[in-house]
């Protein structure tokens, strides 16, 4: 049988999914994420998904019982979503028409009430990394990740507490305990975002009186999420001293990003291991003499892939602010960018469309040749 659980790791779901209310569990959540990527961006309708608890696995690294599956099925379909536009207008949903298990195959089917969106979608849609979400350990990170992807070129978003906490559907000890949200929930995700996704959020209150009322994550891209994190070092620092262990003994990557105890025996550190150790060193990172030495480099890396990452950069650091002088003929122009991502003469100098290309060729260059001093900079 052929598996319907393709390589694709991307979904899109419309901001109507993203906002719904509805309170799933981890395994349920992955579920859904999971087969929307079976989900083609050029489809008209729904199709029966097939895929067997050995697909899943390849597909997500999480091991499955068949009574494990029958738990989250259950929940899956005893759990709707609701839509809500207004407070007179609401519609409530079935994520799945059915399942069904039969010699070991899964076959299920999105129900069709969905399909305005899910499928066909056109505007006001968030587009995420199936990778990425699994990583995250809490149902409530993802949810969150997902509507905080939605406004991440706004760069904030703020949600009312209690709103938010509908719309997530915590227990009562979440209602009942704002301290308890935070942490569990907040500041979970907050931390879940910034070790494991393309963004960079923090999270800030707004109280009234002594009670937090609003809640705002200001959003920006992270160049330093996990993966990146280990891709740097894999590529700038291979076999170079990363951390020593409690007992002294030093830990180096090699260029294939496996770690090792670089002592006499070059012994490599099993997965479990290496887990934890990959999550400490990206959460002390900035604590680390090699990245106080070394932000600078690895932004220059980042963001020099090509010129349109090197763009994006400029974008979200230097909005009016002086980027480099460059001539054009006897005119010293003063670059800088608008945040639409246009340049322009802070003297008020004309730019033709020519000037603007043969400026990014001069500024990419210039940076990829180390004469741009503008990485590591805030």
């Amino acid at each position: 049988m052929e598996t319907n659980l393709t390589d694709r790791n991307y979904a899109r779901q419309s901001y109507h999914i993203v906002n719904a209310r509805y309170g799933l569990s981890v395994r349920e959540i992955n579920m859904i994420l999971t087969l929307l990527t079976a989900i083609d961006k050029d489809d008209k309708d729904f199709k029966d998904y097939k895929f067997t608890l050995s697909d899943f696995k390849n597909k997500t690294d999480i091991t499955m019982t068949t009574n494990d599956l029958n738990k989250v099925i259950k929940g899956l379909m005893s759990k709707p979503l609701e839509i809500k536009t207004s407070n007179k207008k609401w519609k409530i949903f079935n994520w799945f028409s059915y399942f069904e298990f039969n010699n070991g195959v899964v076959t299920c089917r999105f129900d069709k009430a969905l399909k305005p969106y899910l499928l066909d979608l056109k505007k006001r849609f968030v587009t995420n990394d199936l990778r990425m979400l699994l990583t995250m350990k809490s149902s409530y990170s993802k949810r969150i990740y997902l509507m905080l992807k939605e406004y991440a070129k706004i760069g904030k978003r703020t949600f009312k507490v209690e709103e938010l906490r509908d719309i997530l559907q915590v227990p009562k000890s979440h209602i009942e305990r704002y301290g308890k949200f935070k942490s569990d929930v907040l500041k979970r995700a907050e931390s879940d975002i910034n070790k494991f996704t393309d963004l960079e959020v923090k999270l800030s209150e707004k109280k009234l009186g002594r009670k937090v009322v609003e809640v705002t994550y200001t959003i920006k891209k992270n160049i330093m999420d996990l993966r990146s994190f280990i891709e740097n070092i894999r590529e700038l620092y291979p076999n170079e001293l990363l951390h020593h262990t409690k007992d002294g003994r030093p830990i180096k990557c090699d260029k294939n990003g496996y770690l090792y105890y670089a002592d006499n025996t070059d012994e490599y550190i099993n997965k479990k291991e290496a887990k934890k150790i990959w999550e400490y060193l990206h959460e002390n990172k900035y604590n680390l003499y090699l990245f106080k030495k070394s932000t600078e480099e690895l932004e220059r890396h980042a963001f020099l892939v090509n010129i349109e990452f090197f763009k994006s950069y400029l974008k979200q650091k230097f909005v009016h602010k002086s980027i480099a002088k460059v001539k054009k003929g006897d005119i010293e122009l003063d670059i800088s960018i608008f945040p639409n991502g246009k340049l322009y003469d802070r003297n008020g100098e004309d730019l033709t469309m020519e000037d603007i290309y043969e400026i990014w060729d001069i500024l990419y260059n210039s940076a990829k040749e180390g004469k741009l001093n503008i990485f590591g900079k805030e």
